[in-house]
């Protein structure tokens, strides 16, 4: 996007030299009137009217409202007015009208003609029986220090409530204190004071560290008593330059990763498309997101587009059940009997958007006049509050999901579950909502306290994305690493149940849970003779897909006497009992002359185990060492016996 809006400055030039060229002309027949000072003392936020001799003088029309603009002036734009005409500038009424320094009325203004530019820029000196202003206080601000970006020549003015958010005037020119810090003396028209730093004009305003618009500084006169305010000035929005950082990097390698992703799992042969499908979806919305992220960072692109801010907030509600519904496809989902129910769980993300719609609909400047002055902060507090709950529910519903679907697996098939990945990313989601509630926390108590925590609760709010984006990077390793988890597994001839990552619900055994809880009125030696001869004899651990119900089959015991010889009589799950055995002949087979030459995966596959994931935990779960610590410590047990003998 930022090459195309270079392109875009480029035209924009191209337009200003022909402006230079041609003659300059009003084409539009209408005139902007724009208020660039107002008097000391003016109430904050005041209703400034326009009254003139085209209205019938009338003082408090609507439609000849001001509206504030992000630069610091008034503008009305007048479509229906033919110059000549006289005009005068209100508060509503004639008593509040614009008047002298000495609050005495002055002659009407004058239009005689439209301006070449279309704008008229007027100052207001004071209003009716309102003299100057007398300052009730004056306080002392310290800047400690300025962005190294500062050109060397630059000067630093203050503009606030004390001079009408004037900016370049003289009289409010930061000095230099020779140790690298500046300062100024600021008169005091009212208890709580506000305030922005600049270089002259407000194109050129003090920003955030990462170079966005930053909102108003403020101090309140009981705070500061004798002490000055001191403060520093981290960025200048005009030469905070690319949006381009390692956050952004991060971000946008992401998002490139996320949609090579989406087009790698779309074009894989026997697709997993119930689960696929949503997972595709995921990454898009990971995707759109990130972009969304990225592009707000850039000063121009967010004047141009402010409500982009917007974009990445309307995950809030819609990536958890998307996230859901996926895990339940994938482990549990049964295509015969489908949830009707299921855009229920997106009502929450209906109401999100309609929520939001009002601030679609502001005006750009509008918009980025409540954003930096903080008026849409409580729409953002609540919001992210609720999505927080929520997607805490969210959370704990798809974990309770995959930890339902290990447990089933270990009591029923031999290769045990292989959802690591989506453990991990489980956990990964549980660092960001962690990182989440601390910030929000944060944020919470600074508005409270009334303490800036801007910083923290941006570097949180950076550390969140940052753990949101690494979930398109993992999926993109697991996509390599284990490809077959975003395929359907083949169906088998037997009438087992498949394997792991399946469609078919799993079939019901008794649980360790319900074995305890049941009076033991037998003895389950006799079973337990019977299927360690059998496992020894027949060796039905090879077969990688080998069942409970398999097992039961060859043993001739029925699933819940079967189940219970193994959790009571053995103390293990089904997946740990098989395991330990397929262990056991890896230990003695690799041993073997015939297969020194022999991978330990070559090995582990031959006698069992279906992936190298599921031989190292189960290795490691059995023995308390990888295969490499154990052969090695063998070797050396070896190597010590050998030379004590000699």
């Amino acid at each position: 996007m930022k090459p195309s809006f270079q392109f875009a400055k480029q035209y924009l030039l191209l337009g200003l030299l022909f402006g230079l060229i041609l003659p300059q002309a009003n084409l539009w027949g209408q005139v902007t009137i724009e208020i660039n000072r107002l008097p000391i003392g003016t109430p904050d936020e005041p209703e400034l009217f326009l009254t003139a001799s085209f209205n019938g003088w009338k003082t408090d029309e609507e439609q000849y409202k001001f509206k504030f603009h992000h630069s610091g002036t008034y503008r009305l734009t007048l479509h229906d007015a033919t110059p000549p005409f006289e005009y005068k500038i209100t508060r509503g009424d004639w008593e509040t009208s614009e008047a002298d320094l000495n609050g005495n009325p002055t002659p009407n203004r004058v239009l005689d003609r439209f301006p070449a530019d279309g704008f008229v820029r007027i100052d207001i000196e004071g209003w009716v029986g309102e003299p100057q202003a007398t300052p009730i206080d004056s306080a002392r601000i310290v800047v400690t220090s300025i962005p190294e970006n500062t050109p060397e020549d630059a000067r630093i003015y203050v503009a606030g409530t004390f001079n009408s958010w004037q900016t370049g005037l003289e009289n409010f020119q930061l000095k230099p204190q020779g140790d690298g810090s500046y300062s100024i003396t600021v008169p005091i028209y009212r208890d709580t004071v506000e305030y922005k730093f600049t270089r002259g004009s407000w194109s050129a305003v003090e920003g955030r560290k990462s170079g966005r618009a930053r909102f108003n500084r403020r101090f309140i006169r009981q705070d500061i008593r004798q002490n000055p305010v001191r403060v520093e000035i981290l960025s200048w929005e005009d030469l905070s330059g690319t949006p381009m950082n390692p956050y952004t990097v991060f971000w946008l390698m992401a998002a490139i990763q996320g949609m090579l992703i989406f087009i790698a799992i779309n074009t894989l042969e026997n697709n997993n498309i119930p689960a696929n499908r949503r997972l595709s979806v995921l990454l898009v919305i990971i995707a759109v997101a990130l972009i969304g992220r990225v592009v707000v960072y850039d000063r121009d692109i967010f004047n141009l587009a402010p409500k982009l801010i917007l974009v990445p907030d309307l995950i809030y509600f819609l990536y958890a059940p998307i996230f859901l519904q996926y895990i339940d496809r994938l482990l549990r989902h049964d295509p015969e009997h489908p949830n009707r129910r299921e855009w229920l769980h997106f009502l929450p993300f209906l109401i999100h958007v309609l929520a939001y719609l009002p601030l679609f609909l502001l005006s750009p400047d509008d918009f980025i006049n409540r954003a930096i002055n903080l008026e849409l902060r409580p729409i953002f507090v609540l919001t992210g509050g609720l999505a927080l709950i929520y997607n805490l529910i969210y959370f704990f519903w798809a974990k309770r999901l995959v930890q339902a679907y290990v447990y089933d697996t270990d009591h029923t098939y031999s290769g045990g579950s292989n959802v690591t990945f989506l453990q991990t990313i489980l956990l990964l989601k549980g660092i960001c909502l962690f990182l989440w509630a601390s910030a929000y926390l944060i944020g919470i108590y600074g508005v409270v306290s009334h303490t800036d925590v801007t910083f923290i609760t941006d570097r949180g709010t950076d550390a969140i994305w940052i753990g949101f984006s690494l979930t398109a990077f993992l999926l993109g390793y697991f996509a390599m690493k284990e490809p077959e988890i975003f395929k359907l597994p083949q169906a088998t001839v037997s009438a087992t149940p498949t394997p792991p990552l399946i469609e078919k619900p799993l079939p019901k055994v008794a649980t360790i849970e319900q074995a305890e809880t049941e009076p033991e009125e037998e003895d389950f030696t006799e079973i337990k003779e019977k299927l360690t001869q059998l496992m020894e004899s027949r060796k039905p651990y090879l077969n990688p897909k080998l069942t409970l119900p398999d097992l039961a089959d060859l043993a001739g015991e029925t699933l819940h006497d079967l189940s219970k010889a193994i959790n009571q009589g053995f103390g293990m799950n089904f997946n740990d009992y098989v395991n330990s055995f397929r262990v056991k002949a890896f230990k003695e087979q690799v041993l073997l002359p015939e297969y020194q030459n022999h991978t330990f995966l070559a090995v582990a596959l031959m006698v069992g185990f279906n992936s190298k994931t599921a031989f190292n935990r189960s290795f490691k779960k059995l023995t308390g060492q990888t295969p490499r610590e154990y052969f090695h410590e063998a070797q050396e047990k070896s190597t010590s016996a050998l030379s004590s003998e000699k």
